[in-house]
């Protein structure tokens, strides 16, 4: 299915075909656990490392009026809200190529520091 990958450490956003199923999300996004903090009203959900704000981070992403910062990589997928599967995404890539406010090593560890 049609994904968005966003990597703040090399500051790239690309759209993926990613296999279905859980382990092809973990191995897109490089983790063994992961949260979905943003959900879009068009079903479309992002994806990233629940553990990693306690890992080691050169880049993390903020969004205009974005209160927390966001570090690892992020996965962008659609939803279907009647069942529940993962589906295409819908949000165009040019959305999130406009939108991101990428944050370097020194912010990323700032930020960080108030968690760990």
């Amino acid at each position: 299915m049609k994904a968005i990958l966003i990597n703040p450490e090399n500051q790239t956003i690309v759209e993926i075909d990613l296999e279905e199923g859980i382990n092809a999300m973990y191995k897109a996004m490089d983790c063994t656990t992961f949260t979905a903090p943003i959900f879009y009203d068009n079903g479309d959900t992002m994806y990233c490392d629940d553990e990693g704000l306690f890992k080691s981070q050169t880049g993390g992403i903020l969004m205009p009026d974005w209160r927390y910062m966001i570090v690892g990589k992020i996965l962008v997928l659609g939803c279907d809200n009647e069942t529940g599967e993962s589906k295409d995404v819908e949000t165009p890539i040019e959305f999130f190529k406009k939108n991101i406010i990428w944050q370097n090593k020194t912010q990323v560890e700032r930020y960080q520091s108030q968690f760990i």
